[in-house]
C-alpha cells in the first residue's frame, strides 16, 4: 500500500475546503499589485468585512468566504472594531492561514493612550500577533478628530501606531478619508502614513474628488492607494451602484485610478466574492463611451445626493 504523508493529508484537506467554499481548488487568482512602498504585495481585489461581522452571518460563512479569498489570491482585509463582530469571526478563519492575508484594521481614537488600547484589544479579538496594516479611520470628521495637531502630535493617535510599529504589533500606519478631502492632505504631506484609503466611485468623483486630490499627491509620493466605497456603499446593502451595468463600470473606474493598489468591496458570501472576482479577472480599462456614460450618470446622481458623506469643506 502506498504510504500517504501528511503533506498528502494536507493537500486532501485544502481541496475538500475549496469545494466546501465552493472555489475550484485552482482556481485562477488575481493580478497583485505593490501597496506603495510598504513592500506588501496585495491582489487588486481586497475585502471589506463589514458586512461579515453582522447579525445572521455565520462563522461557517465567515471561514468560507475566506477561504475562498486565499484560493482566488483575494488578500487584502479590512477591518474594524466597530464592524461588529467582523474582528472576532475572522479569528478563527484565518486559524492556519494567517500568512496568506494582508490583515487591517483602524482606530477611531485620537489620543496615544486610548488608539494604543484599540488596537490591543482588536488584536485580542482577532488572535492576530500583529496587523499588516493600521489607518487612522476618517480624518476628515472633526468631531472624531478636532484637532490635527493632536493627532499628529506626540501624545497623538499617529505616535501610538508608530510606538506599536517599533514593537511589531502594527508593520504599516495610513489612514482613511470619506469627506473633507483636503483635510487630509496635511497628514499625507507629514510623511506618517505610507497608505491611504478614501471613498471613490463615478458619483463620488464629482462631490469629493478624491482621485484629484488626495489620491494624486499619494501616487506621486508613492503612498499605497486604496479604494473604498467602490459601489457607492456596501455591496447588497445601499450600495447605489450595485445593479447592471453600474457595478462593472464601478469596479472598472476604481482598478483604473493612477497609481491603486487595491480595491475593496464589501461582501458577506462566497457568491458576491465570485462576481466580483469574475469582473476584476476579466478587467479592461473604462474607457470611451463607457467611460463617457458612467461619468455622466455619476454627474446627475452625485446633483441628485448632494454631500452625502458629509461635508466637502
Amino acid at each position: 500500500m502506498e504510504q500517504i504523508t501528511r503533506r498528502d493529508l494536507g493537500k486532501t484537506a485544502a481541496f475538500a475546503g475549496a469545494l466546501a467554499a465552493g472555489v475550484p481548488a485552482k482556481a485562477e487568482q488575481v493580478r497583485k499589485r505593490p501597496l506603495g512602498k510598504t513592500g506588501l504585495s496585495v491582489g487588486v481585489l481586497g475585502i471589506g468585512t463589514s458586512p461579515l461581522g453582522r447579525e445572521g452571518v455565520s462563522q461557517m460563512e465567515v471561514n468560507n468566504v475566506i477561504a475562498a479569498a486565499a484560493d482566488y489570491g483575494v488578500n487584502y482585509l479590512d477591518t474594524a472594531p466597530i464592524y461588529g463582530q467582523s474582528e472576532r469571526r475572522l479569528g478563527p478563519a484565518l486559524k492556519g492561514r494567517r500568512d496568506k492575508f494582508v490583515l487591517v484594521t483602524k482606530v477611531e481614537a485620537t489620543s496615544r493612550q486610548d488608539a494604543t488600547w484599540q488596537v490591543q484589544e482588536s488584536i485580542q479579538k482577532t488572535k492576530a500577533e500583529y496587523f499588516d496594516l493600521v489607518h487612522v479611520h476618517n480624518v476628515g470628521r472633526t468631531d472624531r478628530f478636532p484637532s490635527l495637531d493632536i493627532l499628529l502630535g506626540d501624545d497623538g493617535a499617529l505616535a501610538a501606531l508608530e510606538a506599536l510599529k517599533k514593537k511589531g504589533l502594527v508593520r504599516h500606519v495610513g489612514m482613511t478619508c470619506h469627506l473633507r478631502p483636503r483635510r487630509a492632505l496635511p497628514i499625507l504631506r507629514s510623511g506618517r502614513v505610507e497608505a491611504v484609503m478614501a471613498a471613490v466611485n463615478p458619483i463620488d468623483r464629482h462631490i469629493y474628488d478624491f482621485e484629484g486630490t488626495l489620491f494624486r499627491e499619494a501616487a506621486d509620493r508613492g503612498i499605497g492607494i486604496v479604494a473604498m466605497k467602490v459601489l457607492g456603499g456596501a455591496t447588497g446593502d445601499g450600495a447605489i451602484l450595485s445593479d447592471d451595468p453600474h457595478y462593472g463600470r464601478a469596479v472598472r473606474y476604481a482598478l483604473g485610478i493612477p497609481g491603486l493598489s487595491v480595491a475593496i468591496m464589501g461582501m458577506k458570501s462566497v457568491a458576491e466574492l465570485e462576481k466580483a472576482v469574475g469582473v476584476v479577472q476579466a478587467y479592461k480599462p473604462l474607457e470611451g463611451t463607457e467611460l463617457s456614460e458612467a461619468m455622466q450618470d455619476g454627474k446627475r446622481r452625485a446633483a441628485e445626493l448632494g454631500e452625502h458623506r458629509g461635508p466637502v469643506v
